[in-house]
């Protein structure tokens, strides 16, 4: 029990961590029309997640989110949307030109933010950091 409680403060100061980067990313991002969210799901088209429902389901959105957040980069053309050829209840998602664009100079962004923040760690912290997160995600799997 001990031990629980002894890792709350640690986890409390990781979510601490995240919040802080999150909101320098976001605004940062915003004066690219971007936020983290939405760099994430320009990222997974790139990836071939290329429906609403794909996207959904990894981000752990809500329909009405996706929805919004697919409004909302369409309407900036940063991707387009379109029928499936097989099945008329799916549109397909696909990155535009200058949704790459913006995607590239807010992977920099992000990339520049992390790497400053995480300056104080050693390759070897980093790495143990690392497995550490890919062990508790697969765990939740």
């Amino acid at each position: 029990m001990e031990k629980v409680i002894d890792m709350s403060v640690t986890v409390e100061s990781l979510s601490r961590i995240y919040h802080r980067l999150r909101k320098e990313v976001n605004g940062q991002l915003v004066n690219e029309g971007l936020s983290l969210s939405k760099m994430k799901i320009l990222q997974l088209i790139t990836l071939g997640k290329t429906s609403a429902t794909d996207i959904k389901n990894y981000m752990g959105f809500s329909s009405r989110t996706v929805v919004t957040v697919l409004d909302a980069l369409e309407k900036d053309e940063m991707l387009q949307r379109q029928q499936s050829p097989t099945d008329r209840r799916v549109k397909h998602v696909y990155i535009t030109e200058k949704g790459r664009d913006k995607l590239e100079i807010a992977q920099q962004t992000h990339r520049a933010i992390l790497e400053r923040i995480l300056a104080p760690l050693s390759e070897s912290q980093l790495e143990k950091f690392s497995e550490i997160c890919s062990a508790l995600e697969a765990s939740q799997r």
